[in-house]
């Protein structure tokens, strides 16, 4: 069973590589999730790391798909991986960590940057 972290989020490869898998596909979350038969909100939750991506059957059924590439295949994708963190990588981590009183300061301070 697919279990939610917490609230942090956590970028694993796996996460990364499900969400090229999308890209390159073309789909949104929302159509990916529809032809899944799970929801956008689901599929958002594995890209960001909010939830660890599935083993067994619901990962198969995810990789099916994407071109229903096997498990050992879509690991190897995921080890192979190189992540750059990005400024915007960094702030999104950031934001992600704030108590909800601290974001209208950080908005605040955007919106007059």
């Amino acid at each position: 069973m697919t279990k939610k972290r917490s609230a942090r989020s956590i970028m694993t490869n796996e996460a990364r590589a499900l969400k090229e898998l999308r890209l390159s596909y073309g789909y949104s979350m929302k159509k990916a999730g529809e032809l899944m038969g799970l929801s956008d909100s689901y599929i958002a939750h594995l890209e960001t790391g909010r939830m660890d991506v599935p083993k067994g059957e619901k990962l198969e059924r995810i990789l099916a798909v994407y071109g229903g590439i096997k498990p050992k295949s879509f690991y190897e994708r995921a080890r192979n991986i190189q992540h750059k963190v990005t400024p915007r990588d960094e702030l999104q981590e950031i934001v992600s960590r704030l108590s909800e009183d601290k974001i209208p300061i950080l908005l605040n301070v955007a919106k007059n940057i």
